[in-house]
């Protein structure tokens, strides 16, 4: 191998999960870097079914995948442009659309991964395996899609994880949700429209969501996520080559809305 080890095994990754506090029957909502978990044996995948045999199929696996080609700029375009992409973009296609690539190939591996089911916002859409799978994935509202009714939401409400393997700490996307229930002194509303497929047809559907770009105040999701495992939170381990973080989603949700309130209130 070109780093001078074997490739870590399907059973090597078990482990390390175990070690790191997967259990049977949890739901975790997880983020990764394959590069920091380094050379594995048959590839990426086995890397989610080492992380499902560990939670068993009394588990639950979920990723954020979103939509890598979400049109949500169109009202950045001229006139011409604009009329362009209302006349041609398809429609969000749940069975097909692209997982976003800066959340990890992982994810697009998890999309496609058998049995995977999806929740129907394009922005903030989710893919599940698993017992509760269905459960976390429908009814995902498509106005304030990281807030109320949505799996983010339904993962602190069931004992839900958060696992960071190798990702950092400012890819915690169940922040958003923080970011939602906190009484913020800046809170900007965004508005976009979406291509949608209704009765066989493209519907451009206008949406409604709290503004989770960069900047939203002087804070950033690595800092929130430092402060929380500084604080003796969550577990931390090795996970292959990657430092990983097992994280109680309830728990940091309501560590993340006091840190933000104290520091960004209203």
């Amino acid at each position: 191998m070109s780093d001078g080890h074997t490739p870590y095994s399907p059973s090597q990754l078990l482990a390390d999960f175990q070690a790191l506090g997967v259990q049977p029957g949890q739901m975790l909502m997880l983020h990764a870097s394959v590069k920091a978990v380094g050379e594995v044996m048959g590839g990426p995948n086995t890397i989610l079914q080492a992380l499902l045999n560990a939670l068993t199929p009394t588990g639950t696996l979920m990723m954020y995948v979103g939509w890598n080609d979400i049109p949500d700029d169109i009202g950045e375009l001229d006139d011409e442009e604009q009329s362009i992409y209302y006349a041609e973009h398809p429609p969000f296609n749940p069975a097909t659309a692209r997982a976003v690539r800066d959340h990890s190939i992982l994810a697009e591996f998890f999309r496609t991964w058998p049995g995977a089911v999806r929740s129907l916002n394009p922005e903030a859409s989710m893919s599940a395996v698993g017992a509760q799978a269905e459960w976390l994935t429908t009814n995902h509202p498509l106005n304030y899609g990281y807030g109320t009714g949505s799996p983010l939401e339904k993962l602190t409400q069931r004992g839900g994880q958060v696992l960071m393997l190798g990702a950092p700490l400012d890819t915690i996307t169940l922040l958003h949700h923080a970011e939602f229930r906190a009484k913020l002194r800046q809170k900007n509303t965004v508005h976009y429209r979406c291509p949608l497929l209704r009765d066989g047809q493209t519907v451009w559907v206008d949406v409604e969501d709290y503004d989770t770009g960069d900047p939203h105040d002087d804070y950033s999701f690595e800092e929130m996520g430092q402060a929380y495992v500084a604080a003796g939170n969550g577990r931390q381990g090795k996970v292959g080559g990657a430092n990983a973080y097992l994280l109680d989603a309830a728990h940091l949700v309501e560590f993340a809305v006091g840190w933000l309130e104290e520091r960004f209130g209203a």
